[in-house]
């Protein structure tokens, strides 16, 4: 009798085993580049948030917004890690992508300029690196120039560089710029190779909703029960990074090559600021921020959008409710 029972056991245990591996379903992530910014999901995957999730994930580093919005819409990908900034734009167009939970919900980036600067009115006639010519970092960074006095095109040139933080860093060491705006951990290691922090953009911008998980609603719908899924292993991701600092910053410098003390600073940094949310969540407030900024560089006209256009919290709220939160 006790060798029927341990049998049915196994084969019942085999099968849920089995049942997993076929139930679990896989999601193409796409992302601008291989940063802090992008941390969680990488903790998804190692922490095996994903597989406990029942969802198997690959992280597709898209380095130019406009390729990203594309493959995003032709199904290449199923989430993307979008600025809001090109969300709303491409809405305003009609085509209406779908925010469903936040990322980064700040930007904290830090104006770099070259080792001959001191300020940043030393900037006119310069040439800025930027990863478009809309949106995103450089939305931010021509809203803060603008508060100290300095505006495009008027008194300084932006050039494209595709790639993202990394690739602004390599081109403003090798002179091809004369500054960038530059995230975690990168300002700080430009800073101590004798570059110039010019200034904090979240002096200006303290709240606005940056990489958020964007989706083609259509197709989110269709696939919610997935959605949701991979939604609680996102949140579960952000928590434990809020929750085990000190391991974060190991996975980070063990996943992307960064020194330790730039990574716990870093990682400390986004915590302290809350830019990683913790629940997961899409920030009203943010979206406000990027519709104000856009309208601000002419990309909107009155009358403007409500946030709600761009955001759909259904998805983030019933993966929360799952978890308990």
């Amino acid at each position: 009798m006790k060798r029927i029972l341990i049998a049915a056991l196994v084969a019942s245990c085999a099968l849920m085993s089995l049942y997993r591996s076929v139930a679990a379903q896989s999601f193409k992530v796409g992302m601008t580049s291989k940063t802090l910014f992008y941390l969680p999901f990488y903790v998804g995957q190692k922490r095996g948030f994903y597989n406990q999730e029942s969802v198997k994930v690959e992280l597709v580093l898209i380095g130019r917004t406009d390729v990203h919005l594309q493959a995003l819409l032709s199904g290449e990908i199923h989430f993307g890690t979008l600025n809001a900034d090109s969300v709303i734009a491409l809405g305003e167009k009609g085509t209406v992508l779908k925010v469903i939970a936040g990322v980064d919900n700040a930007a904290p980036y830090f104006l770099i300029g070259a080792k001959h600067l001191k300020k940043i009115e030393e900037l006119k006639g310069a040439r800025l690196g930027v990863s478009s010519l809309r949106g995103g970092a450089t939305s931010i960074l021509l809203e803060f120039l603008k508060t100290k006095g300095l505006l495009f095109p008027r008194d300084f040139n932006l050039s494209v560089i595709s790639g993202g933080t990394v690739a602004r860093l390599t081109a403003l060491e090798s002179g091809a710029i004369a500054g960038a705006v530059l995230g975690f951990p990168y300002s700080d290691i430009a800073a101590d190779n004798g570059f110039s922090r010019l200034g904090d953009t979240m002096e200006v911008i303290s709240t606005y909703q940056f990489n958020g998980l964007t989706v083609n609603p259509g197709w989110a719908e269709k696939n919610r029960p997935g959605v949701v899924r991979f939604l609680k292993a996102h949140i579960r991701s952000l928590r434990w990074i809020h929750d085990h600092p000190d391991q974060a910053a190991d996975l980070f410098t063990a996943e992307m090559g960064i020194k330790p003390p730039y990574a716990r600073r870093g990682v400390d940094y986004f915590t302290k600021n809350k830019v990683f949310p913790i629940d997961g969540s899409v920030t009203i407030e943010g979206l406000k921020a990027n519709i104000d900024i856009q309208f601000k560089d002419g990309v909107l006209k009155e009358p403007l959008p409500t946030p709600d256009r761009y955001a759909d919290h259904s998805y983030v709220r019933q993966a929360q409710k799952e978890l308990g939160l």
